[in-house]
């Protein structure tokens, strides 16, 4: 009977049982975890035109890409959460990719550069709890 009936909070005030992921709010985590649903969800509508010979302008996968983490970024931004510089590292690249896509290499797909930096943001996401 000499425990108290009292919830532990951490030293934000929330409870110890509403925290989510290394120390963030379930809003800022599921957040994070949504734009790394959209950058996967890019893969598969992808995939569907793929298969179904639908042909997709190379510019689009990249925009698509940084239209998702700036937007991201920003939004979380707006919480006053932190936001990793990887969010606005790998937007800006992605950006900067389709830029040149449109005004110079027209014919140039950077699809697969774009992939590798979706992979990477996902991954450095699980590793460091940041997006």
């Amino acid at each position: 009977m000499g425990r108290s009936s009292r919830r532990r909070t951490n030293s934000r005030g929330r409870s110890a049982r509403n925290t989510a992921y290394r120390g963030k709010s379930p809003a800022e985590a599921r957040a994070e975890h949504l734009t790394w649903f959209f950058l996967v969800l890019i893969f598969a509508v992808l995939q569907l035109f793929n298969q179904n010979n639908i042909a997709i302008q190379p510019w689009l996968v990249p925009l698509s890409g940084a239209i998702v983490l700036i937007g991201s970024g920003i939004y979380q931004y707006s919480r006053h959460w932190r936001v990793s510089p990887v969010t606005w590292l790998a937007g800006g690249l992605l950006f900067f990719l389709t830029l040149i896509n449109i005004n110079f290499l027209q014919e140039r797909s950077f699809l697969g550069e774009s992939l590798i930096i979706f992979a990477g943001v996902i991954l450095i996401g699980l590793l460091t709890g940041e997006t």
